[in-house]
């Protein structure tokens, strides 16, 4: 099992992303109903009722994703009747980047290597509004702050997840991965952890 985690960061966000993303999702068997029982839920955030589960339609989950009228919304999307994939969507203050976290625990090894494909396939497809992304397999950088590494030019600090990537423009802002061997994905440069890299070959 694994407490990992891929969080994405997209610039600009609303119905016209959230809705084509969550369809896509479902296409690729990421259900936004649980398969069991049809029930499609979100978590509340607010102070006094962190977690609660609450009904709500297919339609006023699409809507609640496209942060229109609140600024974080939690959900769950389903691989089966017993496993999912906590997801959060949350614009950041006082910025027009959206965040979007999709938790990996609770997967066995099949299930993950799914969930991270899927996502990274959407994130390639919007590659234009990608300002980053981080992809962890066990949570091991859970405690970095990835939003300041990402969009503040914070330092890293060479905790390596599995994989992450910067805008070009914002590489010049961290001089702590110059040398690094990263690959082009324009307008990204992508990073493996040397763990990684040694088990592709």
């Amino acid at each position: 099992m694994s407490d990992g985690f891929i969080t994405w960061y997209h610039r600009g966000w609303g119905s016209m992303q959230a809705s084509p993303l969550l369809h896509s999702l479902e296409r690729h068997g990421l259900a936004l109903g649980n398969p069991s029982t049809g029930l499609i839920t979100s978590s509340t955030n607010g102070p006094l009722s962190w977690g609660e589960q609450a009904s709500v339609t297919r339609e006023e989950l699409i809507a609640a994703a496209g942060l229109s009228a609140i600024s974080e919304v939690n959900f769950r999307i389903w691989l089966d009747g017993g496993t999912d994939v906590f997801t959060r969507i949350r614009r950041r203050c006082n910025s027009d980047v959206t965040v979007l976290e999709f938790g990996l625990d609770g997967m066995d090894k099949m299930q993950q290597a799914h969930v991270i494909y899927v996502v990274l396939s959407e994130i390639r497809k919007s590659r234009d509004a990608c300002m980053g992304f981080i992809v962890d397999h066990s949570g091991a950088t859970e405690d970095e702050d990835w939003d300041a590494i990402v969009l503040d030019a914070s330092p890293w600090r060479e905790n390596w997840p599995d994989e992450f990537a910067l805008r070009d423009d914002a590489m010049r802002s961290h001089p702590e991965l110059a040398g690094l061997d990263g690959r082009q994905e324009s307008p990204l440069t992508v990073f493996e952890s040397p763990r990684r890299r040694s088990l592709r070959g």
